[in-house]
């Protein structure tokens, strides 16, 4: 602090160079459209940097970024000063020299503000150096809990217009680094899980992140920051980085087994996703670590080393196994035959189990929607009771083309139920021993067909609305 005292008349540089900052900066490309020498001159300045390339602006910005270091430092000085302490006084005298430079930079430049930003973000995130960069402006900070079979956990997201810092908070108010995620190639979703609300996915090329908000609207406020940052940074760039996404690498089939999977909930499948067949307690469910979807074991008889686990072997289902092993054998393979005395074990080692198995047939009504919701009006988790009945059922249900569709699960291939609604009458309200504003019963020509039952009031109504439309020519 005592430093800082010494020096507060050569302040007044800083408070002058702040202020100039802009128009000294609009000076200095006047003058470079009209003398080739000083282009000549700036452009071998830049490239001697140790660091590479860095612009003129960059560095002319560092002298600015020191104030606001400064500033965050005598902060966290005081903060921690006992009152009494000798140097109390000394540092409170030093943070006001250094806070009305930098206060003069948030009224002065255009970029003070989102300068002052990043310093406050890298002095606060431990594990990471480098935040400062030319062009880099801040977007959005916010706390989501990070969402996991076991428990959630509190994770806290910097974005900036082209990375994501990925933070966990510590005691002290400060944030650890646990990873940065690149926005070329970044996608986001909206899934819809069964126990946790508001889910928000992230998928990079390397990762992906399952996280959780507090609110409906953090949640959407969140997934628009994030689209609108990724088309924008294409756009800053160029078209052609598009090219680079994850859409294409994915469609590519590139990433297979290269990158962690999304792993579909175990609750959110009730039948095999790639033929069909219903689990039961003889027919258990699988994981592909390739591709996440959950299949029976008729059709994850193989198992292959994948990049993302290190090249340790792990179990796959038919259709990513096929498409790793195309990878795996070179285009111009000679094609070589076995022995005669092995020919009849070479065949039978090719047989695959699923040609002998029987497909489930499954009537093309139940196929025609997804359960994942693409083109429906609603769709969600809803209790079922039958008419006549007390027993409710957890079902997913989905209203596409004024057909209410029926799934066990929200991920299966294929729905249990079709139900036409047009004709049929709703009566929303308390029923038949039935409690509270959230039941809803499907009638058709005065006779109860099901009972409904939703989280709350205001999901019961959006399925009410959505059913008279459907049940309307």
């Amino acid at each position: 602090a005592g430093i800082f005292l010494s020096r507060e008349s050569k302040f007044q540089h800083h408070v002058v160079y702040v202020t100039q900052f802009d128009k000294n900066l609009a000076l200095l490309d006047e003058k470079c459209l009209q003398c080739p020498q000083l282009v000549a001159t700036v452009r071998d300045f830049e490239q001697k940097q140790d660091s590479g390339r860095v612009s003129m602006k960059h560095e002319l910005l560092k002298v600015t970024q020191r104030v606001f270091q400064y500033q965050m430092i005598l902060t966290d000085y005081l903060n921690n000063l006992h009152p009494d302490s000798t140097e109390y006084e000394d540092t409170q005298a030093a943070l006001v020299v250094v806070s009305e430079v930098a206060d003069r930079a948030n009224d002065c430049m255009q970029e003070g503000e989102n300068l002052q930003r990043l310093v406050h973000i890298q002095h606060s995130v431990r594990g990471q150096s480098s935040l400062l960069q030319p062009g880099r402006e801040f977007v959005k900070e916010g706390t989501l809990m990070k969402v996991s079979e076991k428990c959630r956990r509190p994770r806290h997201l910097f974005l900036m217009n082209d990375v994501l810092l990925y933070t966990y908070p510590q005691k002290d108010g400060k944030y650890r680094l646990k990873n940065t995620l690149s926005v070329a190639g970044m996608r986001v979703s909206r899934p819809i899980g069964e126990k946790v609300q508001n889910l928000l996915k992230v998928e990079c090329l390397d990762r992906c992140l399952t996280l959780s908000a507090s609110s409906c609207s953090e949640r959407d406020d969140w997934y628009t920051t994030i689209n609108r940052t990724v088309l924008e940074y294409y756009q800053s760039h160029n078209a052609l980085g598009y090219h680079t996404s994850m859409e294409v690498i994915e469609k590519l089939g590139v990433s297979l087994g290269e990158k962690p999977p999304t792993l579909i909930p175990v609750s959110h499948v009730m039948m095999c996703m790639n033929c069909g067949c219903d689990f039961k307690l003889t027919l258990r469910r699988h994981h592909c670590h390739a591709c996440g979807k959950i299949v029976c074991r008729n059709c994850s008889r193989h198992k292959y080393p994948l990049k993302y686990l290190k090249d340790r072997i792990a179990k796959v289902c038919d259709g990513c196994y096929a498409e790793l092993r195309k990878r795996e054998l070179p285009a111009a393979m000679p094609v070589s035959y076995p022995p005669p005395s092995a020919r009849f074990s070479f065949v039978f080692h090719n047989i695959q189990p699923t040609a002998f198995k029987k497909q489930k047939k499954v009537p093309s009504a139940l196929m025609e929607a997804a359960s994942s919701g693409e083109a429906a009006s609603i769709s969600g988790y809803l209790h079922r009771c039958k008419r006549g009945k007390r027993h409710w059922k957890k079902l997913w249900f989905i209203i596409r083309g004024k057909v209410l569709y029926t799934y066990k699960a929200s991920e299966d291939k294929v729905a249990s139920e079709s139900l036409p609604l047009l004709g049929f009458g709703l009566l929303h309200g308390q029923q038949e021993g039935s409690t509270g504003g959230a039941t809803f019963h499907l009638y058709h020509k005065e006779t109860l067909y099901f009972s409904f039952k939703a989280e709350d009031g205001g999901s019961a109504q959006r399925w009410v609305e959505a059913m008279k439309e459907a049940s309307i020519l």
